[in-house]
């Protein structure tokens, strides 16, 4: 569409040209006729149409690179969320079992002493089963990014497959 428009400009140009002086216009047709005219433009088109598929590839490819970013970006942030709630969760049970004990103070002193030790060992359980799900979501963050990079590389190895293909309902 480009050249076609290209090349109605020109004639339309010639033309204005023409009326202007008509003697001007036999001698530029002339030129127009060569084949040395035809093989300029030929050369002229196709060396276009070369700038134009590599400007294709290399908008693709930072098409790409920058999809990469954007879901490694999004991963980060669901395992910076994830990590967040987890923190969360953790001072809540401990928040809670502290309030436990000191409602236990209040009763008696042997109790106090049995649900102490019962309390203190369950913190150790729960700081080790929040480890555990931190040390979950980090490899969910690893496999991701390692995922995301083996799909950007396949999408940098064949440009023309750019957008990947995703699902856009959950159920299929």
């Amino acid at each position: 569409f480009f050249f076609q428009r290209c090349k109605s400009l020109a004639k339309m140009k010639n033309k204005t040209n023409e009326k202007r002086n008509p003697n001007m216009g036999q001698a530029q047709q002339a030129k127009n006729d060569s084949p040395l005219h035809e093989q300029c433009t030929t050369i002229l088109s196709s060396n276009q149409n070369e700038n134009f598929v590599e400007i294709e590839k290399e908008k693709t490819i930072a098409l790409i690179n920058a999809w990469e970013e954007n879901e490694k970006a999004k991963a980060q942030t669901k395992a910076y969320k994830e990590l967040c709630s987890i923190e969360a969760w953790e001072n809540n049970m401990k928040t809670s079992l502290e309030l436990d004990l000191k409602k236990m103070e209040e009763n008696s002193e042997v109790e106090k002493a049995e649900y102490s030790k019962r309390f203190k060992k369950k913190i150790p359980e729960i700081e080790k089963i929040a480890e555990a799900k931190r040390e979950k979501i980090e490899k969910l963050k690893e496999q991701k990014s390692i995922n995301l990079k083996k799909m950007s590389e396949k999408l940098s190895a064949n440009p023309n497959a750019y957008p990947p293909k995703t699902k856009t309902c959950g159920c299929f």
